[in-house]
């Protein structure tokens, strides 16, 4: 595949570059994991002023109505600067998933206030004992009155604080636990009322939380999809989102090697350069070629996704390299710094701790090569039946 960009993405870069490499020094960074909500809503208003909200969303929602890869190159920048706001989960969690299974009402009340900044998203779906395998999820939706009343707990909701919407998926037939089957979307408002947010202490600077819900009232007409097709829909909805995510962790781990390469120019030993060191030069090598290729296979899930494509097998080879890859450049880059590299008034630890949460979330990288093990061996069997 040709990943080159054309002029109105090179364009989205350069923005992209140059508002988060303004907005997101180091001071800045510091300021925001400091804040209570673990961001800046001035920074978010300024995205959604610059329409990176609303790359996606169609000009009849008030969007700019461009693709999927256009919103993956500042997806990759926000990596690139380590940017921790509620900017993935929102489109994730909220953009994505309205225009490919929102009602026309949903998309016209949900989507122009989310291309505005006005309103936020998150999702839930991970719960205690239940993290990638949804058909084990036990949190319950019961219908009555033209209502669902929800029960249970969901875990790793991000910025679940100051999201205004959560998608949650609940169970809506007790009669098909342990199955995929009897599953559902719903939307549900965050408006304090019969939910309980408890704060979960992590090492990445994002905000990150566990939802209690105690017999909390939702509209039937906010379901997304159809009741009862739940799994099928949080699928695409987290392969979509883990394929973005990808184009994020490429972006963490080029940083990395920026860091890096500007470092062992600068540092010296016996009053040389350690660049010069053909060591360091071959492990620097070595962190291109994973970044690279991290970088190329991202965009190739992402490329797949944005025609409508299936990419299960992309997104898996995607977050399984970068996952391992990943691991490997951050580690170099913290070997090649030394001391310097975990101080917190550096950098490089921003990366690192970006990168960690990355990597264990949507799925860890023995999910993704068991996933990718098992496609491998459904193709084989198909090309010699």
């Amino acid at each position: 595949m040709d990943f080159s960009l054309n002029e109105m993405q090179e364009e989205f870069k350069r923005t992209a570059r140059n508002f988060f490499s303004e907005q997101c020094d180091l001071a800045s960074l510091h300021k925001f994991e400091e804040d209570e909500n673990k961001y800046s809503e001035e920074l978010y208003q300024h995205l959604a002023e610059l329409g990176f909200l609303s790359i996606v969303i169609p000009e009849e929602y008030d969007g700019i109505e461009g693709d999927l890869l256009d919103l993956a190159i500042i997806i990759e920048e926000a990596g690139y600067a380590t940017l921790a706001a509620p900017f993935f989960s929102t489109i994730a969690y909220g953009i994505m998933p309205l225009l490919k299974y929102g009602t026309e009402e949903q998309k016209q009340h949900f989507l122009p206030k989310i291309a505005s900044g006005e309103i936020k998203f998150t999702g839930a779906f991970a719960e205690p004992n239940v993290n990638y395998h949804y058909e084990h999820v036990y949190a319950e939706a019961t219908e009555s009155d033209g209502r669902f009343v929800v029960s249970g707990k969901k875990l790793f909701v991000p910025y679940a604080n100051i999201a205004d919407y959560i998608i949650v998926l609940v169970r809506t037939d007790e009669t098909k636990a342990g199955t995929e089957a009897g599953l559902t979307l719903l939307i549900i408002e965050n408006d304090n009322q019969n939910i309980e947010l408890t704060e979960l202490s992590g090492i990445s600077p994002e905000a990150m939380y566990e939802l209690t819900f105690k017999d909390k009232s939702v509209p039937i007409e906010n379901v997304l999809g159809e009741v009862n097709d739940g799994f099928e829909v949080t699928k695409n909805i987290l392969e979509t989102a883990t394929g973005l995510q990808t184009v994020e962790m490429a972006g963490v781990i080029r940083r990395a090697l920026d860091i890096t390469n500007s470092y062992v120019k600068e540092r010296k030993q016996f009053n040389i350069p350690i660049a010069t060191f053909q060591a360091v030069q071959h492990r620097l090598a070595d962190m291109f070629t994973a970044v690279e290729g991290g970088y190329l296979a991202a965009y190739q899930a992402v490329s797949r996704l944005a025609q409508g494509k299936s990419a299960s097998k992309e997104v898996a080879v995607a977050k399984t390299w970068l996952s391992q890859k990943g691991q490997y450049v951050l580690t170099s880059a913290h070997q090649l710094h030394g001391g310097i590299g975990v101080e917190m008034d550096y950098p490089l630890q921003f990366c690192f701790r970006h990168f960690k949460r990355l990597q264990l979330q949507l799925g860890n990288e023995p999910y993704y090569v068991k996933q990718l093990a098992k496609s491998i061996a459904e193709s084989k069997e198909e090309q010699y039946a």
